[in-house]
């Protein structure tokens, strides 16, 4: 009776470990757009399998340490590769101990409750840190490093992407990205630039400096007086979203 119990522990053991090896990896290659194929993510979570290696042999703490990380990295490898390794390996890691987190915070300490977590609980939770996660690298990438020289002066600000900034000069066709009214550049040099804002049409105050750059790269735009409250915190610029393609 106890041998058909421990047959039963083992089998459900199994099915766990490997639907959550299956679901930390999937979770891996949809949060960083890897699209692996399916059959390297199987191969990999049943390489998972063999961390089931000390149940039945015993090791030092350490020893069983090294081991499972030597064998994540195997599994990181299979499943994606090299390319972009490290990332992957670390979201990989991030990941698990959501995982961990969750069936701790949940109590999940038998088969079957670990295995309820696994197909219910388990998933809502990585679906919801993928998407913070998501949102979090694509509120990232909206910010970009600003610098602005006029003559002598340089200015260094924070500038967001917008995809609403579609303004663009009629007669010297370039960009206008849009800085506070007070921002301390030189604006005796002005010009207006017609802007259309809910079915009407108003001047904005403009200024064209020596040079912007951003993240880098140098770009020809002007530079649109504001005193709308439209920036955010810690944000001095708002970027046209006719350079997306320049500076992403």
């Amino acid at each position: 009776m106890v041998g058909d119990n421990m047959k039963i522990y083992l089998d459900l053991l199994i099915i766990v470990n490997f639907f959550y090896d299956f679901l930390i990896l999937s979770s891996t290659s949809t949060l960083l757009k890897r699209n692996a194929a399916l059959k390297r993510v199987l191969f990999s979570s049943f390489l998972g399998l063999f961390s089931m290696i000390s149940l039945f042999i015993k090791f030092d703490k350490i020893v069983l340490l090294v081991l499972k990380i030597l064998l994540s990295i195997l599994m990181v490898y299979v499943a994606f590769g090299k390319e972009k390794f490290l990332e992957n390996l670390f979201y990989f890691y991030i990941i698990t101990i959501v995982l961990g987190g969750t069936s701790y915070l949940f109590g999940g300490d038998d088969g079957y409750t670990s295995l309820i977590l696994l197909m219910i609980v388990s998933p809502f939770i990585i679906g919801l840190y993928i998407k913070a996660i998501r949102e979090y690298k694509y509120k990232i990438s909206m910010i970009h490093d600003v610098v602005i020289i006029d003559g002598t002066n340089t200015y260094k600000f924070s500038g967001y992407l917008d995809t609403g900034n579609k303004v663009i000069d009629p007669i010297t066709k370039l960009p206008v990205i849009m800085v506070r009214k007070d921002i301390g550049i030189n604006q005796d040099k002005f010009m207006y630039v017609p802007i259309t804002v809910v079915n009407s049409t108003s001047l904005l105050k403009c200024i064209k400096v020596d040079k912007v750059i951003i993240d880098n790269k140098i770009v020809k735009v002007l530079l649109g007086l504001s005193d709308q409250p439209i920036f955010k915190d810690g944000i001095d610029v708002i970027l046209n979203d006719s350079l997306r393609e320049m500076i992403l």
